[in-house]
């Protein structure tokens, strides 16, 4: 991803739970591997650690005033509350100030501002896609998109259409509004135009043409794939005329399919929309063009199978992307080369600290070649490996063969937990007699 749209660093002050903490966002270190993946920064930590709310701050810097960053201003404790950045070359930052009034944009009785330390040339300013929804943009190119999405936990549905008709909502209506990006209405009418001029231009024999509009359909159709393993089809019904997926030999409506496999489709069929919308300043493969992404718990629904897959399926799909993703998942974590891990510490009330010194999170490289159970200790700070209650058992055995092997005179009560263990599974079995052995040995030396 070596093009300039990219985000370098973001500071957080006095905004969630974020006293004054700073992010660095390097790049890829090969510049092999960066010409050909999208660049990958995971944010993970406890409930409550901030990661949505870093999200929220990252795409406020692409959508300033006209209620674009309302999701983070939400979380603005007072006037010192405020979000500085490096982007695409240039420092700036967004927030409040009682004495300042740079903009005619008011937040409650506060001046709120935004400024960047370069020109209104800059592309943070001359490309900004949060740019007058009643405006034309035809007259437009643009570099660069951004969007964002959520893994909503509501049901979402209404994937229907009325008719065969021009979209005429910009590309750039709530993009980066997290859970309402997503447009079911819109996305079924795209789905439904492009089947339409698919066979409209076969029928007028021009197969080249057909294939263009194929195109984005067979890149989505792929990407859910590489994901689900599941041959997806997308097809148009005559009547009553509708949507229709084609799956496991059956063509079903989208609101009726399972929530993770519709929540994936949902977002990337939602992209597909907005890019080939967008006026682009250089014509390219609309997937290749440079995108900034926000991916907020987007494996909500999601199997682990496909937990593991989904950030492969990313990197390849947008190679000139730059995407931040927050996540609970070890599966996520440790599923994709060349990325960067985010721990977010559990907020810790009691530690006093210099406030004007901004704490930083450091970037770590990603799991990828680590076993989950390493992903689970280094990242998560999870060490057992059985259920709450099985620990505890296994405590309490190891605990009892110590005391056993201070006064060896009755291991009742050490056999008694082996068979409790024992019976629960063979691994625990094999662990039993491992530490049996262990504790016979260790009396042979006495």
């Amino acid at each position: 991803m070596r093009q300039p749209y990219r985000i370098e660093s973001v500071t957080l002050r006095d905004i969630g739970v974020f006293e004054h903490t700073h992010f660095d966002f390097p790049q890829i270190v090969s510049e092999t591997e960066d010409a050909t993946k999208a660049e990958i920064h995971i944010f993970t930590g406890p409930n409550g650690c901030g990661k949505s709310t870093v999200l929220y701050a990252l795409a406020g810097i692409l959508n300033p005033g006209q209620g674009g960053d309302d999701l983070v201003r939400k979380r603005y404790h007072g006037v010192t509350s405020k979000v500085s950045f490096r982007f695409c070359g240039a420092a700036g930052g967004y927030g409040v100030k009682a004495e300042e009034k740079l903009s005619n944009m008011l937040l409650e009785d506060k001046a709120y501002y935004y400024r960047i330390a370069e020109t209104l040339e800059h592309p943070a300013w001359k490309n900004r896609p949060w740019l007058d929804m009643n405006q034309s943009i035809t007259s437009q190119t643009f570099d660069y998109a951004a969007l964002a999405y959520s893994g909503s936990r509501a049901a979402q549905t209404g994937y229907v259409f009325s008719a065969i008709q021009n979209i005429t909502q910009s590309p750039f209506d709530k993009a980066l509004s997290f859970d309402q990006t997503v447009r079911p209405q819109l996305l079924a009418q795209w789905i439904a135009n492009n089947r339409t001029q698919a066979a409209l231009a076969r029928d007028d024999g021009s197969e080249e043409e057909a294939r263009q509009y194929d195109t984005a359909i067979n890149r989505i159709t792929t990407f859910v794939n590489d994901i689900c393993q599941l041959e997806l089809t997308f097809h148009l019904q005559r009547n009553p005329l509708e949507v229709k997926v084609g799956i496991a030999g059956q063509r079903v409506n989208l609101d009726t399919l399972p929530e993770g496999l519709k929540s994936i489709i949902s977002w990337i069929g939602d992209m597909a929309l907005r890019l080939e919308a967008i006026p682009w300043k250089t014509q390219r493969d609309i997937f290749s063009q440079p995108v900034i992404l926000f991916l907020d718990e987007v494996d909500i629904h999601l199997h682990p199978k496909w937990q593991r897959r989904i950030l492969p399926a990313i990197q390849k799909l947008l190679p000139n992307a730059q995407v931040f993703v927050s996540t609970h998942s070890p599966f996520v974590v440790g599923s994709v080369e060349d990325a960067y891990v985010y721990r977010l510490p559990e907020l810790e009330r009691n530690i006093c600290r210099d406030a004007s010194v901004p704490e930083s999170v450091k970037a770590i490289k990603s799991g990828a070649g680590k076993s989950y159970q390493l992903i689970l200790a280094e990242v998560f700070d999870i060490d057992e490996e059985f259920d709450v209650e099985t620990e505890r058992q296994l405590q309490a055995f190891k605990l009892a063969i110590r005391h056993y092997l201070q006064n060896p005179q009755d291991d009742a009560r050490v056999m008694t937990l082996a068979q409790t263990l024992c019976d629960k599974s063979e691994e625990l079995a094999t662990l039993v007699s491992m530490e049996l052995r262990q504790m016979t040995r260790l009396l042979g030396k006495k």
